[in-house]
C-alpha cells in the first residue's frame, strides 16, 4: 500500500505541480546556456501558470509547440492578447513603443525574419533571446501559443551542474 501511494504522489506532483524538461538548443542562451551538444534540464512550474494567473510579458514558459503539439518548447513571452508586434533587425516594439530589454545579454540583433505581428485574444508570440538562431513565433506556420498550450513557468535550471540557478523572468518594459 505505501509504494501504490507513493507513485499516485509522485504522479500527481508531475501532473499538477512541477516537471522537468531539456532544452535542446542555445535559442534561449545566455538565459539557459543550453547547445545542440550541451543539452540543459530545467524544472517547470506548473503552479505558476495554473488558475488562471495573468501570463507577464518577459515570462520564459514552457509549452507545447503551435505546429507539432506533441514537442514542447521554451521561450520568452513578448506579445500579450491584442498586442501588435513588430520585430525589426535591431528592435522589437509593442504597440508602436520600443521594448526595453532588462537583461543587457539578450541578442541585440534580431536576425533576419522580421515583421509585424497582430496577437489574436487568447495567444501569445514567443521569442527566444538568441534570436537570430530561435525557432520562435515569427517562423511558426501558427504563429501564436494558445493560452491551453502553456505548461507551465521555467523557473530553474538543475543540470549540469554547473549551470544551476533560477531562471530570470525578466520584466520588460516598452516606452
Amino acid at each position: 500500500m505505501p509504494i501504490v501511494i507513493g507513485v499516485a504522489l509522485a504522479t500527481g506532483l508531475k501532473t499538477w505541480v512541477v516537471s522537468a524538461a531539456v532544452v535542446p538548443s542555445s535559442s534561449m542562451y545566455p538565459t539557459i546556456p543550453a547547445t545542440s551538444s550541451h543539452h540543459v534540464y530545467i524544472v517547470v512550474n506548473k503552479l505558476a501558470t495554473d488558475f488562471h494567473r495573468k501570463i507577464f510579458r518577459g515570462e520564459v514558459l514552457v509549452f507545447h509547440f503551435p505546429d507539432d503539439p506533441k514537442e514542447l518548447f521554451v521561450k520568452r513571452v513578448i506579445g500579450l492578447p491584442g498586442d501588435t508586434v513588430t520585430v525589426t533587425a535591431h528592435a522589437v516594439y509593442i504597440n508602436g513603443h520600443k521594448l526595453m530589454e532588462t537583461n543587457p545579454d539578450i541578442a541585440s540583433y534580431n536576425g533576419t525574419k522580421l515583421g509585424t505581428y497582430h496577437v489574436p485574444q487568447g495567444h501569445y508570440f514567443m521569442l527566444g533571446d538568441n534570436r537570430p538562431i530561435s525557432l520562435d513565433s515569427r517562423y511558426w506556420v501558427h504563429k501564436y501559443v494558445a493560452r491551453s498550450a502553456i505548461v507551465g513557468e521555467a523557473d530553474f535550471i538543475f543540470a549540469p551542474l554547473g549551470n544551476i540557478g533560477p531562471i530570470s523572468q525578466s520584466l520588460l518594459t516598452s516606452n
